[in-house]
């Protein structure tokens, strides 16, 4: 049974996110308050278990509540209620230690998913908080704890003198060597294993290192502290580091395939340069180990990346590379989706020539670009809907973690501006078309012109009869007339009314043409039609 609080000063929105919580989990405690004041109270005093909440609320808003929350209780599953323009808010709170958010309105369908994501998760914090002890000893029963925290320390050039004097008992002066990296993908490991059973695969992983690297020589592992997930293997090699980054190459491939196969997990390697002191040069090492398994961002995971093998250079500025003029703007002016698509892969591809950047120097750089398309559209696009664009795309582009999504979500971005501005100038468009019809239905039985009801909206008469024509499938003249016959046929009913006089009511002076353009446009006279009507 889980205890929900519902925060909300909308007392309609908590009242049916309430009722929908109850119908999907009678066993649920359900609790609500007005303001995020009373909601922090309430959790506070309740062990709530989950929060449902609205952002913008009086005395506290959802953001200051869930600070305050986070400070007091990690566990709190907190869900963030946002409209579309403000998800720069529901970024913020995510940033805070939200859980997850919502976007309103809010159906059934989005508390039923929302429910079974924190079904999993809440499952997930309790095995792992009563398995956490036991994950400890599983660890420290094949290397000490301390032994991996001065180990991490050391590779991450955080190590004292004196510790780098206690590593000369694992690692003797002047020992040649490198370093690789295996990372195990993260998300894989929560979808399929419990703690308890992830620390028995640490464990097996940790003694298949040790196999796969038996031909080459002697290796050193520990998991890197703070990162359970990143297996790091400190190689003393039999041979010269020249003949080992040659060959046997094909023992960490195995091992990758070994995992899939076994455990159903992606693992990834990189391997960094051979150094010829590792108590002294290991870090560098390290560092470039990690640099390689950057590099999976372009070659794609579970793969064996190998420093020295590959054109990448971390520090280089892809940003200086973006030039002034990349194609999106004319692409977007005219909305052609396919000429914008192509600008931006070759923007891509130009800022991948030569060494490769660094994964979050190209991912600032496409932002970069997408902003500036942005801001130089904000007109048509409209600024909240800009504002917005900005917001999502600075939380979700930094977040693709390989370049095939980066460009599956920057071609998402612009195909959803270029929509954007569309629908704003057709929404312009119709409501421009409106005014114009509403002008010719209060004034159709005047003296009118396409080129006086052109000038009327500013419109040059060549392109107002086009545009005109284009919303309303006939030309002004035909509509003019169709106007001004359904009128006449209204006025045909009252048979007090000369025909003469019901010419001039629609905009005929001379009642014969009027008559000849009637019998034209309906097939009878209006004396035949006034008969047949009052029948």
């Amino acid at each position: 049974m889980y205890r929900v609080l519902i925060a909300d000063d909308e007392p309609r929105h908590r009242r049916g996110i309430a009722d929908m919580i109850k119908s999907l989990r009678p066993d649920c405690r359900i609790f609500t308050a007005k303001d995020g004041e009373e909601a922090l109270r309430i959790a506070l005093d309740n062990r709530i278990d989950i929060i449902f909440t609205d952002i913008r609320m009086p005395n506290m808003d959802g953001l200051t509540m869930i600070e305050h929350l986070k400070k007091q209780s990690e566990s709190i599953k907190i869900i963030i209620l946002s409209v579309y323009g403000h998800f720069d808010y529901a970024r913020q709170a995510l940033k805070l230690g939200a859980f997850d958010y919502l976007l309103k309105p809010i159906e059934t369908k989005d508390i039923v998913e929302m429910l079974h994501k924190l079904d999993g998760a809440i499952e997930k914090e309790r095995l792992r908080i009563r398995d956490r002890e036991s994950l400890r000893q599983k660890l420290s029963s094949a290397i000490p704890v301390y032994e991996q925290h001065l180990l991490s320390r050391w590779v991450r050039s955080e190590a004292s003198e004196d510790e780098i004097r206690e590593v000369e008992r694992l690692i003797p002066e002047g020992q040649i060597g490198f370093i690789w990296v295996s990372i195990i993908d993260k998300s894989e490991v929560d979808n399929l294993y419990t703690g308890d059973e992830f620390a028995e695969v640490k464990t097996s992983l940790r003694n298949w290192i040790r196999q796969a690297a038996e031909p080459i020589g002697q290796v050193i592992s520990f998991y890197l502290e703070g990162d359970e997930h990143m297996l790091v293997s400190v190689m003393t090699p039999r041979h010269s580091l020249e003949w080992l980054l040659k060959s046997e190459t094909e023992h960490l491939v195995q091992f990758i395939e070994q995992v899939r196969v076994e455990y159903e997990l992606t693992v990834s390697i990189g391997v960094g340069d051979g150094v010829s002191d590792l108590r002294h040069e290991a870090p560098r090492s390290f560092k470039q180990a990690l640099n390689a398994l950057d590099f999976t961002f372009y070659c794609g995971r579970g793969k064996l990346v190998i420093n020295n093998e590959i054109a990448y250079n971390p520090r280089r500025p892809s940003l200086d590379l973006v030039p002034a003029e990349t194609g999106l703007t004319a692409a977007v002016a005219v909305g052609d989706r396919v000429k914008g698509l192509d600008a931006l892969e070759q923007l891509i591809q130009r800022l991948l020539e030569g060494d490769y950047p660094s994964p979050a120097h190209l991912k600032h750089s496409i932002l970069y670009v997408l902003v500036q398309l942005i801001k130089a559209n904000e007109p048509a696009l409209g600024k909240e809907a800009a504002d917005n664009f900005v917001s999502e795309m600075e939380f979700r582009i930094p977040a693709c973690s390989t370049l095939e999504e980066l460009k599956a979500k920057a071609g998402e971005y612009l195909d959803q501006i270029i929509n954007g501005i569309m629908d704003r100038k057709n929404n312009k468009s119709r409501r421009i078309i409106e005014l114009c019809q509403a002008f010719l239905a209060e004034h159709y039985m005047e003296d009118l012109s396409l080129e006086m009801v052109a000038r009327r909206f500013f419109f040059s008469p060549a392109y107002f009869s086009t545009f005109f024509k284009s919303h309303t499938s006939m030309n002004f003249t035909e509509y003019l007339l169709q106007l001004r016959m359904d009128n006449a046929k209204e006025l045909l009913q009252d048979d007090t009314l000369k025909i003469s006089e019901i010419a001039l009511k629609v905009g005929f002076r001379d009642a014969g043409y009027f008559t000849r353009i009637f019998k034209r446009e309906t097939g009878l006279s209006p004396e035949e039609f006034r008969k047949n009507d009052l029948k």
